[in-house]
Parts: C-alpha cells; sequence; structure tokens
C-alpha cells in the first residue's frame, strides 16, 4: 500500500467536503474521504455480487421481455448485499463485512444485472429473428462481455472530468451511497426498509408461481364481461394484470407517466383495434385469448414513431450537454491547480490503454467471427458508441436518464444510410452502441458512490469486470433457456423487439411495406411527439404535468392494455400513500414496489425455465 497522509481518515462520509462551486480536489478527497485502511475488494464481496447481479439480470431479462423495462440494480443491489451480510454473519464466524465491501459487492452486481439492457432485450432477439439464426450461449456471451468492456473503459477518462471535477449530480449514484450508508450505521430506518423489500419479494414470488407456474390464478381480470365493437373486454385486453411487478413499477415510475399510459392504452386498444378490426386491418386468430399477438402489428407503428421522435427531439434538445460533452474530452486528462492524479488509487493510464486495446480486438474480433460484421463497419461503430456514451452519460450525470433508445435509432439510421448499409448491419452497429453506453453508464453511477464512500475506483473497475463477465454468462444462459424467440411477442410482450424489428423493416423495405393506413398514423404520432415534447421540455414548469407523454401514449400502443392500466393503479396508489402517510412512505414504498419487482421477475425466469424443462 502506498503511503499515506497522517490525517487520512477511515470514517464513513457519504458526502463530500465541497467548495463554493460543489468541487472537491483530489487532494482534499484523498485526504479526508478516501478510506484505505477498510477492506473493499474481497473474495467473498466479489463472488456475492457477481451472483446477486446474475440474478437481478435475469430478472431484468423478465421485465425487458415482459413491460419493456429494465432497471438500474445498484440501490437494490446495495440493500441485498446488506442483506446477503447480515446472513452470512449469522452463520460464519469472522470480521463484519464493510462499507466498502458492500460497495464492491453492488458495483459487481450493478454490472453484471446491466447487460439485459445491453441490447439483449432489444437489439440481439431482434437480429436472430430477421436473420433466422440462433446464437450459441459461447457466441452470446462473447458479444454481451466484448460490448461491455468497451462500455465500461469508456468511463474510465471520463470519471475525471465528469465526477472529481464537475461534480455531476449522478442521482441514483448518491442514493446508492445513501442507501448503503443508512444501512450500515444499522438504523431502525434501513432495518424497516430491508424488512419491506424482503416481505414484498417473498409475496410476489408466490403470486408468480401461483399464476404462471401452477395456473392457479389467471393472468389478467377484465373490466367487465362486455364488449367493444363485438369483441370482448378480455380479448381486448381491456382489464388489469394480476402482477404485483407491473403495480410496483408503476409506483417507481410516477403517476405523470403512468396516468398517459392508460389514456394512450384506451385510445389505442378501446378505440383504434377496434376501428381497425372492422376494416379487416386486422384479423383475430380463431381460439386466441386475446387480440395481442395479431393486433400488436398494426398498432405497433405509431407507438414506435412517438417513442422515437420524442427520444431524438428530447436529445436534439440538450444541446448544452453536448456541447459541454464536446469540450470536456479536451480536458479530461487536466490538472486543475492543486490537483494530483493519483495513480495508486485511480486507473493508471496505461490500463485504459492497454484494456482499451483489448476490448476494440475482442470486440473486432468477435463481430466478425459472430455476426459477420466487417472490421471497418465495426470500427465506425466503436467510434459512434464512445461518441454517444460521453453524450449519454453527461446526460444521466445531469438527469438521472441514459437515452440509450434515441441513441440506437441514432446507429441505425446512421448505418443504414450508409454503403452496403442493410438490416443487419444496422441492427449489429446499434447493439453496440446500445451496449457500450449502458455499460458506461452504469459504471459512471459505480464510480460516483465510490467517490462518496471513498472507494478506489481501481478495485470498482475491477469488480465491474468480474461482474460483467459473470454477467454475460449468466444472461446468456437464461435467455437462451427461459426466452425462446417463439414466444416473443406473443406470450412475451417484448416491446423493445417490437421497435427495433419495425424499425428494421422499415429501413429495409421502406413505407410500402406498411399495414393500410399505418403511414397516416405515424405522421399523426410524430407530429405529437414533436409539439408535446418541445412544450414539456421548454415550455414553463406549471405546464409540464399538463402536456401528454409521448413515453407514456407511445408505450401503451406496444403494451397490451392491461398492463397500462396496471402501471396507472400501482402509480395511483402510491401517490395516495405519499400525500395520506409522507413519513411511512419514504419508509416503505419504493422498498415495497422494489420488492415486488424483483419477487416476480426472478420467480418469473424460474418458472419459464420450469416450462422450458417440460417442453
Amino acid at each position: 500500500m502506498s503511503s499515506l497522509p497522517a490525517d487520512v481518515t477511515n470514517e464513513p462520509h457519504g458526502e463530500e467536503p465541497a467548495d463554493a462551486d460543489g468541487r472537491v480536489s483530489d487532494d482534499t478527497w484523498y485526504t479526508q474521504v478516501y478510506r484505505p485502511l477498510e477492506p473493499q475488494f474481497t473474495l467473498r464481496s466479489v463472488v456475492f455480487g457477481c451472483v446477486i447481479g446474475s440474478v437481478l439480470s435475469a430478472a431484468n431479462l423478465y421485465t425487458g421481455f415482459t413491460i419493456g423495462i429494465t432497471y438500474g440494480a445498484s440501490i437494490t443491489a446495495a440493500v441485498s448485499a446488506w442483506i446477503v451480510f447480515r446472513l452470512w454473519r449469522g452463520v460464519v464466524s469472522g470480521p463484519a463485512f464493510s462499507v466498502l465491501e458492500n460497495n464492491t459487492m453492488q458495483t459487481a452486481a450493478s454490472a453484471a444485472a446491466a447487460l439485459a439492457g445491453s441490447g439483449m432485450v432489444t437489439t440481439m432477439p431482434t437480429l436472430m429473428i430477421l436473420t433466422k439464426r440462433r446464437l450459441s450461449l459461447l457466441e452470446i456471451t462473447a458479444w454481451l462481455v466484448s460490448a461491455a468492456l468497451l462500455g465500461v473503459l469508456f468511463a474510465v477518462p471520463l470519471k475525471r472530468q465528469m465526477i472529481n471535477r464537475e461534480n455531476l449530480k449522478f442521482p441514483s449514484g448518491i442514493a446508492a451511497a445513501q442507501t448503503t450508508l443508512a444501512l450500515h450505521r444499522e438504523g431502525e430506518s434501513g432495518a424497516q426498509k430491508a424488512v419491506a423489500l424482503l416481505s414484498a419479494t417473498g409475496i410476489a414470488a408466490v403470486l408468480t408461481l401461483a399464476r404462471g407456474g401452477l395456473g392457479l390464478v389467471p393472468d389478467a381480470v377484465p373490466f367487465a364481461f362486455a364488449s367493444v365493437g363485438g369483441m370482448s373486454l378480455a380479448r381486448l385486453t381491456l382489464g388489469l394484470d394480476v402482477s404485483l411487478m407491473t403495480l410496483g413499477s408503476g409506483a417507481l415510475i410516477g403517476l405523470q407517466t403512468t396516468a398517459w399510459m392508460a389514456v394512450g392504452a384506451a385510445l389505442c386498444w378501446a378505440g383504434l383495434v377496434p376501428w381497425a378490426l372492422g376494416r379487416g386491418v386486422v384479423t383475430p386468430t380463431p381460439g386466441a385469448p386475446s387480440l395481442y399477438g395479431d393486433a400488436v402489428g398494426f398498432t405497433v407503428w405509431p407507438g414506435v414513431v412517438m417513442l422515437v421522435v420524442a427520444g431524438l427531439v428530447s436529445f436534439a434538445l440538450k444541446g448544452g450537454s453536448i456541447v459541454a460533452s464536446v469540450r470536456s474530452v479536451g480536458a479530461m486528462n487536466a490538472h486543475a491547480p492543486g490537483e494530483a492524479l493519483r495513480e495508486d488509487v485511480e486507473v493508471p493510464r496505461r490500463w485504459f490503454v492497454w484494456g482499451l486495446v483489448a476490448a476494440v480486438l475482442l470486440a473486432l474480433g468477435t463481430q466478425w467471427f459472430v455476426l459477420g460484421m466487417h472490421p471497418g463497419t465495426t470500427l465506425a461503430a466503436i467510434v459512434l458508441a464512445g461518441a454517444l456514451a460521453l453524450v449519454g452519460t453527461r446526460t444521466m450525470g445531469e438527469s438521472d436518464v441514459n437515452p440509450i433508445g434515441p441513441m440506437a435509432m441514432v446507429t441505425q439510421l446512421l448505418f443504414a444510410a450508409l454503403p452496403g448499409g442493410n438490416a443487419q448491419v444496422s441492427l449489429t452497429a446499434a447493439g453496440l452502441t446500445t451496449a457500450g453506453a449502458n455499460s458506461c453508464g452504469d459504471m459512471m453511477q459505480d464510480l460516483k458512490t465510490g467517490r462518496l464512500l471513498g472507494a478506489s475506483p481501481q478495485k470498482q473497475l475491477l469488480a465491474q469486470l468480474f461482474g460483467i463477465v459473470m454477467g454475460g454468462f449468466v444472461t446468456a444462459v437464461v435467455f437462451a433457456k427461459a426466452f425462446p424467440l417463439e414466444l416473443l411477442g406473443t406470450k412475451f410482450p417484448a416491446p423493445g423487439v417490437q421497435m427495433t424489428r419495425s424499425a428494421a423493416e422499415l429501413l429495409t423495405r421502406g413505407f410500402s411495406g406498411l399495414p393500410p393506413h399505418a403511414y397516416l398514423l405515424m405522421a399523426i404520432a410524430a407530429a405529437g411527439a414533436v409539439v408535446c415534447t418541445i412544450a414539456r421540455e421548454l415550455g414553463p414548469k406549471w405546464l409540464a404535468p399538463w402536456v401528454p407523454s409521448p413515453l407514456g401514449i407511445g408505450l401503451a400502443f406496444i403494451l397490451p392494455a392491461s398492463t397500462s392500466f396496471t402501471f396507472f393503479v400501482g402509480a395511483a396508489v402510491a401517490a395516495i400513500l405519499a400525500w395520506k402517510y409522507p413519513k411511512k412512505d419514504e419508509l416503505y414504498t419504493m422498498a415495497t414496489a422494489s420488492g415486488f419487482v424483483a419477487g416476480e421477475s426472478v420467480m418469473g425466469v424460474a418458472v419459464a425455465l420450469w416450462a422450458a424443462t417440460r417442453t
């Protein structure tokens, strides 16, 4: 270990001693926040982190294919790590787990969990469907790991500028640090949150087993035994899902978006779909329990256009962030007065350089041998992935939102326009960009947490690498075994696959391949998305809650109506609890909602694997 200043402290802080501008010099951080004497990168923390992250990655596959959302795992991983530590202490004697061991465990876990969002619920299954080629476990793992490694290494130079010097917020990283400290201080609130999380997880898991595994509970309950346009409400999916995961997700998303999801679901499934049925645009399959599989091929077009256009407009409106990102490139390795690059703590340049070279070579080989992508095209995709990761990470640092979806669409459009571009090339490039930007953002959130807790960025990088390798393999296994391609778009709605597939088909076939009337609906959706996005982001703050949410309405056109309505119910219940019981809401609502999501998604994967072994 390197020599340390005499006043170095080993006490947990959880917040940096910032100056008037909110910045902390490296020397101040090194002497007042950094805790080198505390165990951090230990065998037990890495192993437990990889295991927890692999479970959360499998859960993210389930949520991604079911409701179109994957969750950042930082806070869930931090709480899960603390629970595992407590259970471990009850069985095995030895030193107590430290705050920084918890952070290492959370870092490895979030890296593994993020892999489900790295194209595995969007680009890769779409590519396999379009090319009619199933990739092997080894091929999927190699692709995931190579793309995620690029993203993690992209974060190394960004960290010094965006976290050390600019002190960008990265809200989820701050929340994870505060959660970790609260739990390890053994406060009553931390224990209550853990109990709420565990209880909700168990209840959701039991309900999911009863519904999906044993068939004792229906998947959804219709609002009434009535009909619209001669079609029953049950077949139009007009009801509520029997799903605590969807309720919990609604609570986490919030009332503003989910209310517009409910509005969009009513417009789509009680209005547009019966209209399309009457004109023969949608043909119902005899005996099918619902029209979702038949109708979504039509409704997906306006939904996708609304989501994509809104994302691109929002991306374009963040011009200031984009300019600041570009300017920050030249300052990444600059030294402010009084700052020193301490390579016994920060990631050394040689690690970054040689790691990036290895990651690029691995990506080139994987893209060539697995997907048949020309090395020149892969290099172009890597450069674009780095540029978009830069912009996306800054956006995440300022708003906690990483605009991965719009960036993937930008990549698809750019590579489809290149000479020799086609659906496969554009999808492959978009997948690489998505995975890189996703892993980069996840790494930056973890580095922000570590900055607040006094962790070593070097050891966090190593924890991320272990999490990526373990998570990549488990994600590939679960995807291949639990989510066969034939069930995507039928049993599992797979909204991300619907979006990327529709975009790829549009780029390949043009408007001539669209269903009747789809082009008109797409034009209306695009115009509405532009107007609503500009009004929400540039209009007065009081107006924003009343402006329709393109995200909410767009998703409602891709998901079954019952899912959108259940989202809204979950958000409404959470809003009422926050209004009536604010103190209890702070303790229990988010923990309970997260437990509902974790319990159902993990048990959902187990049920899917069980079903696969019986076929």
